[in-house]
């Protein structure tokens, strides 16, 4: 995972998207908008948080909230700290349970993370662990609508020392729903599919970001330099 996290620290240190936020944050900032949780001292909280920019942009739509943020790269965590006033940032990974009282949190997000682990159970665990009932969690990520658990392994091959790294692992719609509704009881999640709403060039230098290409239908779909097709979704659960 070492060099996964090397490459998102230097994304994350270098580009500065605080203004300017992702297609992907601005419908999360909307979903959460709209859950009716959002209210005057609820906590939030987003995992996986990078450089902040969701926490920062979700934090000046409304202010009266509390917002945490936890990250794993601690350089990222000090960016992160600098820019987004008002909000705290932790260096942590979130498959530590102890991280948080159960119950604890009104709104959890959590994007991508899920991706690096090759069991997607503990994180599943720790987010309904911490989020009070009656509270929301939303996941963003990519998720298989085909009934199998796809584990991805890759390494650049001008650089055939390093390990084979984590990072775009597919858990199946099937496996994580069979899953919520043994906790939660059917019905308390939702899948909503996400198609990109621009396209996005391929950038040579860097094939692991994915970019997009169009079906013989028009529809737009995402894929990178490991040739996978990647299914996107919010994931809505209702603790």
């Amino acid at each position: 995972m070492r060099n996964n996290l090397d490459r998102t620290k230097k994304l994350s240190l270098k580009e500065n998207r605080y203004e300017e936020p992702k297609e992907t944050q601005k419908k999360m900032i909307e979903l959460v908008m709209k859950s009716g949780i959002l209210k005057d001292g609820c906590t939030v909280c987003d995992f996986g948080c990078a450089a902040g920019e969701l926490l920062y942009n979700l934090s000046r739509k409304f202010p009266n909230a509390k917002y945490f943020g936890y990250e794993i790269i601690s350089e990222v965590v000090e960016k992160a700290r600098k820019n987004v006033p008002g909000v705290e940032f932790e260096t942590a990974d979130m498959v530590e349970k102890s991280l948080l009282p159960e119950d604890s949190l009104d709104i959890a997000i959590m994007t991508g993370v899920h991706q690096y682990y090759d069991n997607f159970e503990p994180c599943f665990s720790n987010l309904l662990y911490w989020t009070r009932p009656g509270g929301i969690i939303y996941v963003f990520g990519a998720f298989n609508p085909y009934p199998m658990d796809v584990l991805v392994k890759s390494r650049f091959t001008n650089d055939p020392k390093t390990h084979h790294e984590p990072g775009w692992n597919m858990f199946s719609v099937d496996s994580v729903s069979k899953y919520l509704d043994s906790k939660l009881g059917e019905g308390k999640h939702s899948f909503i599919p996400y198609e990109l709403p621009l396209d996005i060039a391929i950038k040579p230098e860097d094939p692991r970001r994915t970019w997009t290409f169009k079906d013989s239908n028009n529809k737009r779909h995402l894929t990178n330099g490991m040739s996978l097709i990647i299914n996107a979704y919010f994931l809505e659960i209702h603790p």
